[in-house]
C-alpha cells in the first residue's frame, strides 16, 4: 500500500535524557507501556527543518515549504510493537499545527521558530507562547564534526532514533474521516507508521541553550547532559492509521 504522505527534512538534532519512568508514566496512555533501555525510561527533543509534505509516493522539492519543528517523545510499546509516544510538537507554521492536530490527532503546537545555518553550524530557535498551551521555549547550535555511520543494534542511539510507529489515544483523535482506518473506537489507541530507511547519523557537538519543553510538559527538569546525534536529513512516508483497542485488538 502506498503511503497516504512522503515527509523530507534535514539538519536533524536528537538530544536524549534519561527519565524517572514514574514522572513519566502518568503522562502515557494506560493502553500503552513505557520501555526503558537498561531499564531507564529516556525522552528525547529533535530540533529540525521539516520539508514540504507530497501526496503519496512523491517526493516534494525540499526547497518548498520547509519550516523548523521541535518534537518532545519518548518510547513506549503495544501489543509487542514499540514505538514514539509524543508529548509534544511544535511548528513555525501555523496551518501544519491545525493539519496535525485535525488531520492526525497530535499534540501539534505553533510557534516562533528560526532555523539558521552558518559556516556549517546550525542554529535553531523556538518559543511557543502561553495561552491555551504552556509556553515554552527552545534553542540549540549545533555542528556535526565525524562521518556518517548507523546506529548499531542495542544501542541508546538505535533505541532511540529507530522506530517506525507512534502512538496517541483515540480519544483525541479529530481526524477526518478520508484518513480513518478501522471503526473509530475512541476508547483504543491510534497507530501510525512510517517507512524509511535507517537514519544516516553523524556526531555532533552540540549546546542546549534554552530548554523549556519538560516544564510545559508537566516533566522534571533534565540534570544531566543529553546525549546527542545528527543526520543530514530523511525522506519517509507515512501509512494511514489504524485504530487498536486497550487490549492491542486492531479493528476490523
Amino acid at each position: 500500500m502506498p503511503p497516504l504522505f512522503t515527509v523530507t527534512g534535514r539538519d536533524v538534532l536528537f538530544a536524549h535524557w534519561p527519565m524517572d519512568s514514574e514522572a513519566l508514566s502518568r503522562h502515557v496512555p494506560d493502553a500503552l507501556t513505557l520501555e526503558t533501555f537498561d531499564g531507564t525510561a529516556w525522552v528525547s527533543v529533535l530540533a529540525l527543518e521539516n520539508g514540504a509534505v507530497g501526496v503519496g509516493p512523491t517526493t516534494p522539492p525540499t526547497s518548498v515549504g520547509a519550516t523548523p519543528q521541535l518534537n518532545l517523545r519518548t518510547y513506549v510499546t503495544m501489543d509487542g510493537d514499540s514505538g514514539v509516544y509524543f508529548l509534544s510538537l511544535d511548528t513555525g507554521r501555523r496551518v501544519a499545527a491545525l493539519a496535525g492536530q485535525r488531520g492526525f490527532g497530535l499534540p501539534f503546537h505553533h510557534a516562533t521558530m528560526r532555523l539558521t545555518r552558518r559556516d556549517g553550524r546550525i542554529t535553531f530557535r523556538s518559543r511557543r507562547r502561553g495561552g491555551a498551551t504552556p509556553a515554552a521555549r527552545f534553542g540549540a547550535r549545533y555542528r556535526p564534526t565525524g562521518p556518517v555511520f548507523e546506529a548499531d543494534r542495542e544501542t541508546i542511539e538505535s533505541f532511540c532514533v529507530e522506530r517506525f510507529r507512534f502512538f496517541f489515544p483515540a480519544g483525541e483523535d479529530r481526524r477526518v474521516d478520508a484518513l480513518q482506518v478501522g471503526d473509530g473506537n475512541h476508547g483504543g489507541v491510534r497507530v501510525g507508521t512510517i517507512s524509511r530507511e535507517p537514519w544516516e547519523l553523524r556526531p555532533v557537538e552540540a549546546e542546549i541553550r534554552r530548554n523549556t519543553l519538560f516544564e510545559a510538559a508537566d516533566l522534571p527538569r533534565p540534570t544531566t547532559e543529553p546525549v546527542v546525534q545528527y543526520s543530514p536529513g530523511f525522506r519517509m512516508g507515512i501509512d494511514p492509521l489504524e485504530t487498536r483497542d486497550a487490549a492491542g485488538r486492531r479493528s476490523e
